[in-house]
């Protein structure tokens, strides 16, 4: 990456983290929409996991004392066995239409929530979580950021946003880490990205502090429209990818 591009990288890790730490989730998926539009999926998805789990980690540091736990036992279970099925369909799939499955994705979870409500659990949650991971396992290494398609999920068991904010940073560092394991057995070359990798990760941890203080604050409807318009501008440029 040119040094112009690792500084919309930092502003961009920055602000998504902060978007992410008011709302709960979105911020992911408009980062990985800007990555992609510098490096191939490939390369974009394991360095997007290692900038996404420092951003998860420190949200979940933050507010440790709301997470809660119990909805998570189940998630975990198959977290790792289904990203490394993910993997094995992102492997297959050539870089252009990668590109646009994310971006189709991305457009889908935007303006058809519908289309993701069929995962939604009743309150409480419970084994039926372990369904939620094998979902989160089997799409994020193809589409890279899977936040959209569970966070309704969680959303939906948790008591409250902060609850929710909470929990389901615990449930994205989880994720994140089973992706950076498999990515790492399947021979990626962490190192040789190492700049862009620091830069995202400088940036999200001063985009959560910021975003944290601002979450009791912040005015719901605003980040809503704020997240739409973002990821529908980088998702049509994906999905023209193909054209």
């Amino acid at each position: 990456m040119s040094e112009t591009e690792l500084v919309i990288l930092a502003f961009v890790a920055a602000a998504t983290a902060a978007i992410t730490a008011v709302a709960g989730a979105g911020g992911g998926l408009i980062l990985l929409v800007t990555l992609l539009q510098f490096v191939d999926p490939l390369v974009a998805i394991p360095a997007h996991a290692v900038i996404q789990f420092v951003s998860n980690s420190t949200r979940a540091v933050t507010l440790r004392h709301k997470v809660e736990a119990s909805l998570l036992r189940w998630y975990v279970v198959p977290l790792v066995p289904a990203i490394g099925v993910g993997f094995l369909i992102a492997d297959s799939i050539p870089r252009d239409s990668g590109r646009a499955l994310i971006g189709v994705f991305a457009l889908l979870a935007v303006w058809w929530p519908a289309a993701t409500a069929w995962i939604v659990p009743r309150s409480g949650g419970g084994k039926r979580f372990a369904l939620v991971g094998v979902l989160a396992g089997v799409a994020n290494p193809p589409i890279g950021a899977a936040g959209p398609l569970i966070a309704p999920a969680f959303k939906a068991a948790t008591k409250d946003h902060v609850t929710f904010v909470a929990t389901f940073a615990v449930a994205q560092v989880m994720n994140h880490l089973a992706k950076i394991v498999v990515f790492g057995i399947a021979g990626f070359a962490f190192r040789e990205h190492a700049a862009m990798i620091l830069v995202g990760v400088v940036g999200v941890i001063v985009g959560t502090r910021v975003g944290t203080k601002l979450l009791h604050r912040a005015e719901p409807a605003m980040l809503d429209w704020l997240f739409k318009g973002a990821v529908t501008v980088g998702a049509v440029r994906l999905v023209l990818s193909l054209m």
